[in-house]
């Protein structure tokens, strides 16, 4: 009973942004219907596998120099992760000109969806060995990643527009990634920096989604 109370609360607490921006969206009035949200979701999932396989051919560094540390967080991490990113997602933008006109605003839309289905998994990898984890990563890893997705899914649904913009949220994607990850590993650090950083990023790229066309000019 207590193993099957404790698999219940992992799998809803795991869950719980997704569901909360599945609701967001649909009372904007989003174009990203249940279906659609639920590719997305798909998308993140595979973009951990995918992320999980390229990782597998870098191996974490044994030194501790600033070298080492920047190799590990930005590159190994941050920049893999969000490539893994991309490589989902222009298979997701393939996926909706199949059926609809694309726009930046509903790219956007789906990238977060696709980040928090990234975080879910994770935070379920994570929980099975350590529940206690789960609430912190609520309030660091799904805002973190939902962040990324949209900025990275922007990039790609807005590359042949713009390709300047493109990458620059792709970069802005990795540092902000990147930065976070930093907060963690350094010791000494309060914990509640991680979740600042997390928290205004998320909220600073929600700006992305939005009614209306982007103005497609670096900001």
């Amino acid at each position: 009973m207590r193993e099957t109370l404790i698999l219940l609360i992992l799998v809803f607490g795991c869950a719980l942004p997704a569901l909360l921006v599945f609701v967001w969206l649909r009372i904007r009035k989003s174009a990203v219907t249940l279906p659609w949200f639920l590719v997305s979701l798909a998308a993140g999932f595979v973009s951990f596998i995918v992320a999980a396989l390229i990782q597998s051919f870098f191996y974490l560094t044994s030194q501790s120099g600033f070298g080492s540390v920047f190799f590990d967080i930005f590159i190994r991490i941050a920049l893999l992760e969000e490539a893994s990113r991309v490589i989902t997602l222009i298979l997701l933008l393939l996926i909706v000109r199949l059926f609809r006109e694309s726009d930046v605003y509903f790219g956007a839309a789906l990238g977060l969806a696709a980040g928090l289905g990234f975080a879910l998994i994770e935070n379920a990898y994570h929980g099975i060995t350590n529940i206690n984890i789960v609430l912190l990563r609520l309030f660091t890893a799904a805002p973190i990643h939902g962040a990324c997705g949209i900025r990275v899914a922007v990039a790609v649904f807005c590359f042949s527009k713009s390709k300047l913009k493109a990458l620059f949220c792709f970069i802005s994607a990795v540092i902000i990634h990147g930065a976070y990850n930093l907060t963690i590993v350094i010791p000494n650090l309060p914990s509640f920096l991680a979740i600042l950083i997390a928290l205004t990023a998320f909220f600073a790229s929600l700006g992305y989604i939005q009614t209306k066309p982007l103005n497609l000019s670096p900001r």
